[in-house]
C-alpha cells in the first residue's frame, strides 16, 4: 500500500471534498481517501498494483476540478484561489452597474432622470444578463453539472438553478410582453446581486482562509530551498531534498538551518523559536543537536545531517499539521452527514415554496410573487456556512499551536481532549527532569564502586532509558572503563540484563531481582531517589542510587490541571521515590501508582475507561507506548521516545510540562469556537429560510445573506488567534 498526497483545486464547499471521497472510494485499489477543504489537499491510500496515480488524477479532474501530483506551499493555491475570486467579482460587479442601477429606477425617491434610458430597454438588460449568466457564470454551470452526472448537488447547484430561473423567467417575459405599452417586472438584475454578491462572498471568504493559512505557511517558509554542502573539493550548493544522511552541511551567521543533525564543529547561538515557541537562543557546539527551521544567529557551524529532508522534525510538524485538517473530529463527521442532505433538501424547499404560493395565491400575478419567492429560498440557503465551521477553526488551532510546541495530530485529540476527567502523568521524564544522576554506590559485598560502575556501563551503554544514559554519564565522569556487553536485553518496567566478561549481570529494580530469585536485605528508604539493584551470576552485589530533579514549574502544572481534572501519578519506579515526586508535585498519595510495568498501566486506563473515565495519559518512554496509544488522549514529551511520540496523539515539543496547559487551552477554546460557527450556520439557515418561503426576503436581499453568512463563520475563526494569544499570555491561571 502507498499513501500520497495531491493538491485539489476548484472545491467551493464541504459537499465537494465529500464527492471526491465518495467517488475515489468506489476505485478498486483505494483502501482510504481524506480530503481536507482548508488545505484544498487529498490524502490517498491506496494499492499502486491496482491502481495508478495518474489514473486517480484523471478521475478527480472528471469530477470537475482540478489535481496535481505536486503538493506546494497551501499559500501559493490560495493566492491563485483569491486572484481568480478576484477578477470574476470585478467583471460581475462591472456587468452588474447598468442592471443594478436600472433596478434602482424603480425606487420611488429615486430620480428618474439620473437613470440612462439605455439602462432601461428590456433587450439591453436581457444581452448584459447573458453574458454574466453564461460568461462569469459558466464555473457554477460546470460545478453543478459535474455534480449532477454523480448524483450530488452542491453550492454550485444552488446558484446555478437559481440564477438560471431568474434568467429564463425573465427571458420568457420579456419576448412575451414585447408588443405590451408596459415595462416587463424581469428579475435580471437579481442575477446581477446574486452573481455579484456570491462572487464578493467567496473572494472574501478565501481571502480569510488565506489568514488562517498563515500559520502553516510560516513553517513551508522555514524551509530552506538551498544548502551549501562541505565537499573535498569545497563547498557546493544543492537543493535541500538532495542532502542524504551523512553530508557536512556548512551554516554561516545569519543563515537558516536546513537540515536535522549534531554539530561537527562550530559554536553558535541558534534562535529555535519557530519549531519549540522559546524567545530565548540556545548555545550550540560539538555534538549538540540542530534542526532544520532554527536559525544561527552568531557563529557558524559545520553540521553532519543525520536525517534525509523529509524526516526532519519540521516536515514532520507540517507533515502533522496537515494530516490534522484530514482527520475529522466527531462534530465535523456529522455536519458533513448533514451538509450532504442539505442542497437537495432546500431545493425541495424552493419547489414546495413555489407550489405553495402558486396554489394558494389569489392574486393576478401568482405566477410572478411564486417565481420570486422561490428564488429567494434557493439563494439565502448556504451549505458554505455550514461547512466552514469546523475546519478553519480546526486549521487556526493546529497551525497556532504547533508554532507554540503543541502538535495536535488529528482534529480528533483536539476535540476529545477537553471533555478528559483524569489525567495520568508519568514520573521520569514528565514530572522530573529526565536527567537522572547517580548519587551514592552501596556495595553490599566488598564489591569495588568502581566495578560496580563499570560493568553497569556496559550494560547500560546499549539502552536510551534516561537510568541508564545516567549511568553512562557517572562512568564517564569518573573516567570508569567498561567492555561490550553481550546478549543485551532490555525488559520495559524492570530493568537489563546481559554477560559482561562472561558474567551474566543484572540490573534492575528491586521487584525483577525478587522475581529471579536473587535475594537481598531490604535497602533503607531515602525518599525522593531511585534505586537500581545489581547483581552478578545470580548474587547480589549492591545498588546505585540515582536522583531525577522535579521540573521547577512541575507543581504549578499540576495545580493548574487539577482545576481541571483529577490528576494521578504512574510510574515503574518504587514506592519512596513516587511518594516523594508526588508531595512535592502536589498529588494526592492515593492518587499514586508505583511500580506499575507497561501493562498495568494498560489495564489501569482500561479499568478507567469501564467506568466511564475520559482518560489523558502524558508520558515520555518506550514503556509508556501502549499507555499513550490506549488512553483516550495519549501526550507525548517531545524530548522522548520516537515510540512515545508516534503513539501519542499530542506531541509536546520542548519537554516543557507548561504545554499540557496550552494544549487544553487550545482544545476548549477552539471547540467553543466551533459551536459557536455552527450554532450562527444553524441559526442562519433555520431563520431565514423560511422567512424567504412565508415572502419576508426579496431575492436581491437573500443572496446578500448568502455571501455574509460564510465571511461571517470565517471571520470569527480568525478571531480564535486573537482569543488564544490573549489566554496563553495570561499563563497557567488561565
Amino acid at each position: 500500500m502507498k499513501l500520497h498526497q495531491i493538491h485539489v483545486t476548484g472545491m467551493t464547499c464541504t459537499a465537494c471534498a465529500a464527492r471526491i471521497e465518495k467517488v475515489l472510494r468506489k476505485l478498486e485499489g483505494i483502501q482510504s481517501v481524506r480530503v481536507s477543504l482548508a488545505l484544498s489537499q487529498a490524502t490517498i491510500h491506496y494499492e499502486p498494483k491496482q491502481i495508478g496515480l495518474k489514473s486517480i488524477l484523471e478521475k478527480i479532474e472528471k469530477l470537475g476540478y482540478g489535481a496535481h501530483d505536486r503538493l506546494s506551499d497551501p499559500k501559493e493555491g490560495n493566492k491563485a484561489e483569491i486572484e481568480a475570486y478576484r477578477m470574476r467579482f470585478i467583471s460581475a460587479a462591472c456587468l452588474s452597474v447598468p442592471l443594478i442601477w436600472a433596478m434602482m429606477a424603480h425606487i420611488p425617491l429615486w430620480p428618474a432622470h439620473w437613470t440612462p434610458s439605455l439602462f432601461m430597454e428590456p433587450v439591453f438588460q436581457w444581452v448584459l444578463a447573458t453574458v454574466l449568466q453564461f460568461g462569469v457564470g459558466y464555473p457554477f454551470y460546470y460545478g453543478a453539472y459535474q455534480a449532477l452526472i454523480h448524483r450530488t448537488a452542491n453550492m454550485d447547484t444552488l446558484v446555478a438553478l437559481s440564477t438560471s430561473a431568474a434568467y429564463f423567467y425573465s427571458h420568457f417575459v420579456m419576448f412575451e410582453s414585447r408588443h405590451s405599452l408596459t415595462h416587463p417586472t424581469l428579475y435580471f438584475d437579481t442575477i446581477a446581486m446574486a452573481m455579484t454578491a456570491v462572487l464578493l462572498g467567496k473572494w472574501l471568504e478565501t481571502m480569510a482562509k488565506g489568514r488562517a493559512l498563515k500559520q502553516l505557511s510560516s513553517l513551508y517558509a522555514l524551509q530552506v530551498k538551498r544548502v551549501r554542502i562541505a565537499r573535498n573539493q569545497g563547498e557546493e550548493w544543492i537543493t535541500a531534498d538532495q542532502v542524504q544522511i551523512g553530508d557536512r552541511i556548512r551554516v554561516k551567521q545569519g543563515e537558516w538551518i536546513s537540515v536535522d543533525g549534531y554539530v561537527q564543529s562550530g559554536m553558535a547561538d541558534a534562535d529555535e523559536s519557530m519549531l519549540t515557541g522559546e524567545s530565548t537562543t540556545v548555545a550550540k557546539a560539538r555534538e549538540d543537536r540542530v534542526y532544520a527551521g532554527t536559525r544561527c544567529l552568531v557563529g557558524s557551524l559545520d553540521i553532519v545531517a543525520d536525517k534525509n529532508h523529509a524526516g526532519t522534525r519540521l516536515s514532520q510538524m507540517i507533515g502533522l499539521i496537515e494530516t490534522a485538517q484530514q482527520g475529522k473530529p466527531a462534530i465535523q463527521r456529522t455536519v458533513d452527514r448533514i451538509a450532504a442532505y442539505f442542497v437537495p433538501l432546500m431545493i425541495g424547499c424552493a419547489v414546495l415554496t413555489y407550489a405553495g404560493w402558486l396554489w394558494f395565491s389569489q392574486a393576478s400575478d401568482a405566477p410572478e410573487t411564486a417565481m420570486r419567492h422561490a428564488l429567494s429560498v434557493l439563494l439565502i440557503a448556504c451549505p458554505c456556512a455550514l461547512g466552514l465551521a469546523t475546519p478553519v477553526s480546526i486549521l487556526i488551532a493546529t497551525g497556532s499551536s504547533a508554532q507554540r510546541g503543541v502538535l495536535f495530530k488529528d482534529g480528533g485529540s483536539l476535540e476529545k481532549l477537553r471533555r478528559t476527567n483524569i489525567i495520568l502523568l508519568d514520573k521520569t521524564g514528565t514530572l522530573t527532569e529526565g536527567s537522572p544522576q547517580v548519587t551514592a554506590i552501596h556495595p553490599a559485598d566488598g564489591s569495588h564502586k568502581a566495578y560496580m560502575l563499570s560493568i553497569s556501563a556496559a550494560l547500560a551503554s546499549q539502552s536510551a532509558h534516561p537510568l541508564a544514559q545516567a549511568i553512562v554519564r557517572a562512568a564517564r565522569d569518573k573516567q570508569s572503563i567498561y567492555s561490550e556487553a553481550q546478549n543485551f536485553l532490555e525488559t520495559a518496567g524492570r530493568g537489563m540484563e546481559g554477560y559482561v566478561a562472561g558474567k551474566r549481570v543484572v540490573v534492575g529494580n528491586r521487584r525483577w531481582l525478587l522475581e529471579q530469585d536473587i535475594h537481598f536485605k531490604d535497602q533503607p528508604d531515602q525518599p525522593g531517589y531511585t534505586r537500581l539493584y545489581i547483581a552478578v551470576n545470580d548474587k547480589f552485589i549492591g545498588t546505585l542510587v540515582l536522583i531525577d530533579e522535579l521540573k521547577e514549574d512541575a507543581r504549578k502544572v499540576v495545580q493548574a490541571l487539577q482545576r481541571r481534572a483529577e490528576v494521578w501519578m504512574v510510574t515503574g519506579d518504587e514506592e519512596p521515590a513516587a511518594a516523594a515526586v508526588a508531595i512535592h508535585a502536589g498529588i494526592d498519595q492515593v492518587k499514586v501508582r508505583a511500580g506499575m510495568l507497561p501493562e498495568d498501566k494498560l489495564t489501569l486506563i482500561r479499568e478507567l475507561q469501564q467506568q466511564g473515565r475520559s482518560v489523558a495519559m502524558v508520558g515520555d518512554g518506550i514503556n509508556d507506548a501502549a499507555a499513550l496509544a490506549a488512553a483516550d488522549v495519549g501526550m507525548a514529551m517531545g524530548g522522548g521516545t520516537d515510540a512515545a511520540k508516534q503513539a501519542g496523539d499530542i506531541v509536546l515539543i520542548g519537554n516543557r510540562l507548561s504545554h499540557i496547559i496550552d494544549a487544553y487551552t487550545w482544545s476548549r477554546q477552539t471547540m467553543r469556537n466551533v459551536h459557536q460557527n455552527l450554532l450562527f450556520a444553524l441559526l442562519y439557515n433555520t431563520v431565514t429560510v423560511p422567512l424567504a418561503a412565508c415572502g419576508y426576503l426579496d431575492p436581491r436581499i437573500a443572496c446578500m445573506g448568502m455571501a455574509a453568512s460564510s465571511v461571517l463563520v470565517v471571520a470569527n475563526a480568525l478571531r480564535l488567534q486573537v482569543s488564544l494569544k490573549r489566554t496563553i499570555k495570561m499563563g497557567l491561571t488561565s
